[in-house]
């Protein structure tokens, strides 16, 4: 799981163009989660931060707000498209493809 995630993160890192590391960082993703009616806060990002680099476990619901932010449904077809046959076009259009 936390290889995935790393993945998910760096996923994230791409979509907003520069790695996330300050407290600041956070605030600032949090602010584009809720632009896009995803409310998520800095804390549970960071936490998720955290844990890829071993130190928290983030909450399901955190992942998978952070996969539909990235494109995909949820946590899991985040993690099937990575691991299983599913196609990515599965998933949602991100903001570019609008």
């Amino acid at each position: 799981m936390k290889q995935d995630a790393k993945l998910l993160l760096n996923e994230v890192e791409k979509k907003v163009g520069k790695r996330i590391d300050l407290a600041s960082d956070f605030e600032k993703l949090a602010h584009l989660f809720s632009l896009r009616h995803v409310p998520v806060s800095s804390m549970s990002l960071k936490k998720v931060w955290a844990h890829v680099q071993h130190a928290e476990k983030p909450s399901r619901e955190t992942l998978d707000k952070l996969a539909l932010f990235v494109g995909f449904q949820d946590w899991e077809s985040f993690k099937e498209t990575l691991h299983g046959d599913t196609d990515a076009s599965v998933n949602y259009k991100n903001d570019r493809d609008k």
